[in-house]
């Protein structure tokens, strides 16, 4: 009898316990607290001062593609949902209210088809945590007495892709539009904890495809075989779509900075690159690694890959707070330019390897694979990438090393560090072969 009153009173504790972890567990969306939306459309309107601001989302996706919210839309509401607008307004707004979401209604037809989407009701609105939620049918009567009240307004591209800046000039032909980009670039350069938790999930599942590429690679399997391995480690990671198309570069595929294609059958001296991110709830990763085909790299290609490994540790070093990318590139680019190795372009001349680098040396890193910025020097909670590379046709020779980082008071942090970029490394990680990639072909 006293067992099971101890049991019965700690199944009810137990409870209780669970019940109060819920309740005080923040409401959030895609991973982002309600309350951290709202301070972000907040900080857009003090940004704005006495300005209005109208964003429209996308409206909608090819049938065979999956929908993709416009990135600001979605950073300002974790709203995923074809036709949304928001317009924000200044605190002491005539028209009595600050921030509004329009969407659209939604029928039985199109819940069939679609699922459930946020619509313009009282549930949607608590889900969002945004002051007023109403059907874009009221837009356009909206639109004209915020031009009225507030003849300033800021809208993003796809505000007037949809008209909603001609909408705006006949209620009020005094109205002054400006952009919004500007503003929301900065505010999306500092990530919260919560982003850098979705970012560090999407790099964990680029890394599980990276080490299944290279298991993969092997001389007579194509590109495309490669990049089905990695598809599959993104999805079984909680990836919803790529980052972007994935590049699986072999041979002189390799020298194509954004090649996508990856028909090619990859053949034994050749290197492949591969550069590919996951997408893990509206947040990117973006990591390169170069590979020999054959399971070990030639002293030539060894050599040229330590050159670029070595300009991308230079540029990692000098990483610091208040450094700009365009220090950084010419960091890299000095380093490149110092080495001892020499190789010809197609014009038949000699050159230093910074000849042949021939792209910027990293970007912004975020909800977008290249995320706004703003060409100010990086700050603590910027991330970003590094990316050196040497393209050389003439050899059929491309490399390219690409992690992503995260900028602190003390430095750069490796995001990616958990993948190795050592040549040795490279070659132990492709020691261990799939199943499939041992068969005869």
């Amino acid at each position: 009898m006293r067992l099971w009153r101890w049991t019965r009173w700690l199944s009810l504790w137990l409870l209780l316990v669970a019940n109060l972890h819920a309740v005080s567990e923040p409401a959030s969306l895609w991973g982002i607290p309600l309350s951290e939306y709202a301070l972000r459309r907040d900080a857009l309107r003090e940004q704005a001062g006495e300005q209005a601001i109208v964003l429209a989302g996308e409206s909608s996706t090819p049938v065979r593609l999956k929908f993709r919210q416009d990135s600001n839309l979605m950073y300002l509401t974790g709203v995923e949902a074809p036709g949304a607008v928001l317009v924000l307004l200044p605190e002491n707004s005539p028209l009595g209210v600050s921030e509004v979401l329009f969407l659209r209604e939604q029928s039985p037809i199109s819940r069939t088809f679609e699922g459930e989407l946020p619509t313009p009701d009282e549930r949607t609105q608590q889900m969002t945590g945004v002051q007023a939620v109403r059907s874009v049918r009221e837009l356009n009567e909206f639109l004209k007495q915020v031009a009225q009240a507030h003849p300033q307004i800021l809208l993003n591209r796809l505000a007037r892709n949809a008209g909603l800046d001609q909408t705006l000039r006949e209620a009020n032909p005094e109205a002054q539009l400006g952009s919004v980009e500007r503003l929301l670039a900065a505010l999306r350069i500092k990530k919260s904890p919560a982003e850098l938790r979705l970012l560090r999930n999407a790099i964990r599942a680029t890394i599980d495809a990276h080490r299944a590429a290279a298991r993969k690679i092997a001389p007579g399997a194509y590109e495309y075989e490669v990049e089905a391995v990695i598809q599959e480690a993104f999805r079984r990671n909680g990836s919803e779509r790529d980052a972007f198309p994935s590049i699986i570069g072999s041979g002189p595929n390799s020298c194509i900075l954004h090649y996508s294609a990856n028909r090619r059958r990859m053949q034994q001296g050749d290197l492949v690159v591969v550069d590919i991110g996951a997408e893990y709830s509206y947040y990117a990763a973006d990591i390169t690694r170069t590979y020999p085909v054959s399971g070990k790299f030639s002293p030539r290609q060894r050599a040229l890959y330590l050159s670029v490994l070595e300009a991308q540790k230079a540029a990692e070093r000098a990483a610091k707070p208040g450094i700009t990318m365009h220090e950084l590139d010419r960091i890299a680019r000095e380093t490149l330019r110092n080495s001892p190795l020499r190789a010809k372009d197609t014009d038949g001349k000699e050159y230093t390897l910074d000849h042949f680098f021939r792209h910027g040396l990293g970007h912004a890193l975020g909800m977008d694979v290249h995320d706004p910025e703003t060409g100010q020097p990086l700050q603590p909670g910027a991330v970003f990438t590094i990316e050196p590379g040497v393209y050389i046709p003439t050899e059929n020779i491309g490399i390219r090393i690409e992690d992503d980082y995260l900028m602190t008071q003390r430095g750069a942090i490796k995001l990616s560090a958990a993948l190795p970029s050592d040549p040795a490394a490279i070659e132990r990680m492709m020691g261990q072969k799939s199943p499939l990639s041992s068969k005869a072909r």
